[in-house]
């Protein structure tokens, strides 16, 4: 897999291109706060994860996918962009053009969640398949746990961070985080192949059951939607990690790369997806 970085203006992307047949492209947008490096060469455990996030790189290369991961710009912010249009319109365009084939699929953990149901609802014609892991659905209720301490000690603040990134709080502006919630969009993602994976424990992004993944898929449903939704319990071995947080950032990218294939029966390849 050859790994170079694309820029365009003030943005940056890493395109990575497979050594062999190309099937496909994929775009992975990654959490708040981390890099596309992490999304393509994977972040071991240490000061932003408590479990490690394998990279994408490996599973690209054997389903012969070009992989596009921008680095997250948004409206001021560098690294936590939110769904900010601008961002999501400028990856638009170079994975369209990076190759001759469509886009196929898209997926993200988190933001890279939010930003990804987002991308691929705005492009329904041409995405066949989302995936999100504890995805972010609906931006002002997180803002709001966040605010009101019912999220993790480890985003204290952040809703600062959200409000400066959109431009004001929820109740000055509800029609921007509408546009930036997955939940706005659930038709357009109704005719979408959706897989939406969550834990009940998560703490960074909490009332998954509630405002977030099984909130969309229950809303998908009920627009005779294809949504597969998996909901998964995991706990840190060490009792010096943050349950919650841990359950948060469990994401098995190969995983999630075979699922989103096997929507397109014409792209597998014989590696076991």
């Amino acid at each position: 897999m050859d790994v170079h970085r694309l820029h365009t203006g003030d943005r940056e992307y890493l395109v990575g291109v497979p050594d062999g047949p190309v099937r496909g492209v994929t775009v992975l947008f990654h959490p708040f706060g981390f890099t596309p490096e992490a999304v393509l060469y994977g972040e071991p455990a240490g000061d932003l994860l408590i479990r490690p996030l394998d990279g994408a790189l490996a599973a690209a290369e054997a389903n012969g996918q070009v992989v596009v991961a921008p680095r997250s710009r948004g409206r001021v912010l560098l690294g936590n962009s939110l769904a900010w249009q601008d961002h999501l319109d400028a990856t638009w365009a170079v994975a369209k053009d990076v190759h001759e084939t469509d886009v196929v699929t898209v997926g993200g953990l988190s933001m890279g969640g939010q930003e990804a149901l987002v991308f691929a609802a705005q492009h329904a014609d041409a995405v066949r398949a989302v995936w999100a892991v504890n995805p972010l659905v609906d931006l002002a209720r997180w803002h709001d746990d966040i605010r009101d301490g019912r999220a993790s000690d480890a985003l204290l603040g952040v809703e600062a961070t959200i409000q400066e990134e959109v431009g004001g709080p929820p109740s000055e502006l509800p029609g921007d985080y509408a546009r930036r919630s997955p939940i706005s969009y659930a038709a357009e993602l109704a005719g979408i192949a959706v897989r939406l994976v969550w834990s009940p424990a998560d703490t960074i992004i909490p009332n998954q059951a509630t405002s977030h993944a099984h909130a969309l898929a229950d809303r998908l449903r009920a627009l005779g939607g294809q949504v597969d939704e998996r909901v998964v319990t995991h706990a840190p071995v060490s009792p010096a990690d943050e349950p919650g947080r841990f359950a948060h950032e469990a994401c098995d990218v190969w995983e999630q790369f075979g699922w989103a294939l096997n929507q397109r029966p014409e792209l597998r390849l014989d590696h076991g997806v």
